[in-house]
């Protein structure tokens, strides 16, 4: 009998929410809660995807002390930056080398980045005198990690993304506060790529079949595309198994009958991480199949059983 396998398998929505963001040792033990935006005695730390066709979350933490401490203490002529993002973005904004603790720079990066996305770019705050790195996941959402003091917090941060995956997460960039401008133009905006199988097993009508949906400006639109194609081909419920925003979704074969889907940001690790989950499932045999490149806009069917692939 037919069984399926895949490490990126949603059952229903899965909330994958992380520590980010946290700017001094004083709020690296905040606790973070999904929010609409921060209200009163709140501050926005980040944004936590969802899973594939659900809308990312802003995560905030409570802010207690009457005051917006959205940086360490720094002298008044220390070097201050700003940073702003959006989740169909590849990269994110940074106007910094400013002294100050005020809103110059934070503007600075929303306005950028809005320019170029059209809308819906996220302020992080600023930080001074110091570094951040970006950490990127599988999927190709961010998380900020404050470099001071040691680097407890990008650690944590690190620990907290890479335990969400087969392999560990990346170090996108690392931004410095003497930064003057990171302003990413159009090329920044990513494409989406979306993977969906019949749900259930052989019982309930799976036959074998990945559908993927790639090319697409944002998450909502490869997921509902990649559903749709699966439910017109099989008239079966369906669901989506893997989400990629300019990267890659690596279709493969367990023990000969345990199919599977994983996605990364590259072709290499996505190999790398489909071989990592074979010997994670003590698996006999893995048999890396076709490999999907988010940018590459097209509506494919995936053969499991016969490896092949058409459009």
């Amino acid at each position: 009998m037919m069984k399926r396998f895949g490490d990126m398998r949603w059952v229903g929505q899965m909330l994958l929410i992380a520590l980010v963001w946290c700017l001094s040792p004083a709020l690296a033990q905040a606790q973070h809660y999904p929010c609409n935006g921060p209200g009163p005695g709140e501050r926005l730390v980040g944004m936590a995807p969802n899973g594939p066709g659900v809308a990312p979350t802003p995560l905030c933490a409570r802010d207690d002390s009457g005051a917006a401490p959205e940086q360490p203490s720094a002298p008044s002529d220390g070097s201050f930056a700003a940073i702003a993002w959006h989740v169909d973005a590849a990269d994110v904004w940074v106007d910094g080398n400013y002294s100050g603790a005020n809103n110059i720079g934070e503007q600075g990066a929303l306005d950028a980045c809005n320019r170029v996305m059209g809308g819906g770019c996220t302020s992080g705050g600023t930080w001074s005198n110091s570094s951040i790195a970006i950490i990127r996941d599988k999927e190709g959402y961010f998380y900020r990690g404050w470099l001071g003091e040691g680097g407890a917090d990008r650690d944590q941060v690190m620990a907290e993304c890479s335990a969400k995956q087969l392999l560990p997460c990346e170090v996108f960039a690392t931004i410095r506060a003497s930064t003057n401008q990171r302003f990413p133009g159009a090329k920044a905006r990513k494409y989406f790529a979306a993977s969906a199988w019949v749900v259930g097993g052989a019982d309930d009508g799976y036959n074998a079949k990945l559908y993927v949906a790639s090319g697409y400006r944002s998450a909502d639109a490869a997921s509902a595309a990649a559903i749709e194609a699966c439910s017109a081909d099989t008239s079966l419920p369906c669901e989506t198994n893997a989400l990629t925003g300019n990267g890659f979704i690596q279709a493969y074969r367990l023990g000969g009958n345990n199919d599977s889907a994983t996605t990364e940001t590259s072709a290499r690790r996505a190999k790398q991480a489909a071989q990592t989950n074979c010997k994670k499932q003590q698996s006999a045999s893995c048999d890396l199949q076709a490999l999907f490149d988010s940018r590459k806009a097209g509506l494919f069917v995936h053969d499991f059983d016969t490896g092949k692939t058409t459009r």
